[in-house]
């Protein structure tokens, strides 16, 4: 091969290996943007779900009420009336 061919060769490669950096970086950068973006979402999805979490545990302290006066009733309510009717 004579000198010149060696250099277009070499100048061919070079800029392949460029092209190809180039290409690398670029990928790169859009994996690093796709990477926020998901940690933004995944961040929005955490507080929405501290939100539901706290609306659960007040569903729930809400239905131990409501189970509360109502055991309070069945218990009272027959007791109630038992009076009642011996008064009658």
């Amino acid at each position: 091969m004579t000198l010149v061919t060696k250099l277009v060769i070499s100048l061919v490669k070079s800029m392949a290996d460029s092209s190809h950096r180039e290409q690398v970086i670029g990928l790169l950068v859009k994996l690093n943007e796709r990477q926020i973006t998901i940690f933004k979402h995944l961040k929005r999805i955490d507080g929405r779900l501290d939100q539901l979490n706290g609306k659960v545990a007040e569903h729930e302290s809400n239905l131990i009420q409501i189970k509360t006066w109502g055991a309070m009733g069945l218990i009272a309510l027959p007791i109630i009336v038992n009076l009642i009717m011996r008064i009658l």
